[in-house]
């Protein structure tokens, strides 16, 4: 035998379903309705298109179901790229590849959507800024510019915020788009223009060796100069020295020959007519002399021993006398 259901359990069931029915759909018109603003981005709130509300603190949000709102998340963090590779000239006409790195943000999430919508095209119109900019900027320096040489500064911090100055207003003005910095990533030279860059740097160098070497020579020059001198000086003053010397041994030697002569006046003229005598009889040497002069008449003595005790022979006339000293 069935059980009946009664009326009133009837009705209660159905209240609870419909209880479960309008929670669930509580709970699904909710879930649409609130949606979460992360730290990383800004939220953009389109009612039918156009836009109304810009959150850009993170948290919690109510909003109308679709397809009345519609939200927009725009990306807020720290953006970096690099733009595409071509060749500029400088003032000098000098073809060179400076590749350039950016770093950007979007500030104004509503002018961002307005005139760019996605971060792809952001970067293909923040591309053409920035290579407009450096052309601009490299179109007014040298490629000497481009160099840091020795004791020198480098201008290339000094481009770099010329560049910068350049394309950051229009970037916030047209794309809404904050331009934090830019930057020189390397100097390139076409491979056309490599060697004639390279015969120029040799060319170059080569100039300052050659200075380096007529320096070296001149200062080479100049130190040999003040030795020579130095030299020259030194050496006048030795024989200086040495004429002093010798003058004082004169007349120290005149003094002691002048004390001999006063002690014995014979002795001293037969020594001085010996030596008189043996600087003009000589080896290899054939001499015809009067033997009556002096100092000849000392070749005449017939002994010895006579020459030795300085006895003058007594003259006997003249009469010629051959010496041969011929071996």
């Amino acid at each position: 035998m069935s059980e009946e259901v009664s009326p009133s359990s009837q009705r209660k069931t159905l209240a609870l379903r419909l209880t479960l029915i309008f929670a669930i759909g509580i709970s699904v018109l909710a879930s649409a309705s609130c949606y979460i603003v992360s730290e990383t981005e800004h939220a953009l709130i389109l009612r039918f298109g156009k836009p109304v509300r810009i959150l850009s603190a993170p948290g919690l949000y109510f909003r109308l179901p679709m397809p009345i709102d519609q939200i927009v998340r725009v990306d807020r963090r720290l953006q970096h790229a690099d733009i595409r590779i071509s060749e500029t000239l400088t003032r000098d006409q000098r073809n060179v590849i400076v590749p350039i790195f950016y770093t950007w943000r979007i500030s104004d999430p509503l002018l961002f959507h307005t005139a760019v919508r996605e971060i792809s095209t952001a970067k293909t119109k923040l591309d053409a800024l920035i290579t407009s900019a450096r052309n601009s900027v490299l179109g007014r320096h040298d490629f000497a510019d481009l160099l840091m040489a020795e004791g020198h500064t480098s201008s290339l911090l000094k481009m770099e915020q010329e560049m910068h100055a350049l394309a950051v207003g229009d970037a916030e003005k047209q794309l809404g788009i904050e331009l934090i910095s830019t930057g020189i990533t390397q100097i390139q030279l076409p491979e056309a223009n490599t060697e004639s860059v390279f015969r120029r740097m040799r060319a170059e160098r080569k100039r300052e060796a050659t200075q380096y070497r007529a320096e070296g020579r001149a200062k080479a020059a100049e130190m040999k100069a003040e030795t020579d001198k130095e030299a020259t000086l030194m050496i006048a003053d030795a024989k200086r020295q040495a004429e002093e010397m010798r003058g004082k041994a004169e007349a120290e030697a005149s003094a002691i020959y002048a004390t001999a002569h006063g002690q014995d006046p014979q002795f001293y003229k037969f020594l001085r007519e010996l030596q008189s005598l043996r600087s003009v009889v000589d080896k290899n040497t054939t001499v015809i002399l009067d033997t009556s002069v002096a100092p000849f008449h000392w070749l005449k003595a017939t002994e010895p021993g006579e020459v030795a005790k300085g006895v003058t022979p007594s003259p006997a006339g003249p009469s010629p006398l051959v010496l041969d000293h011929t071996p």
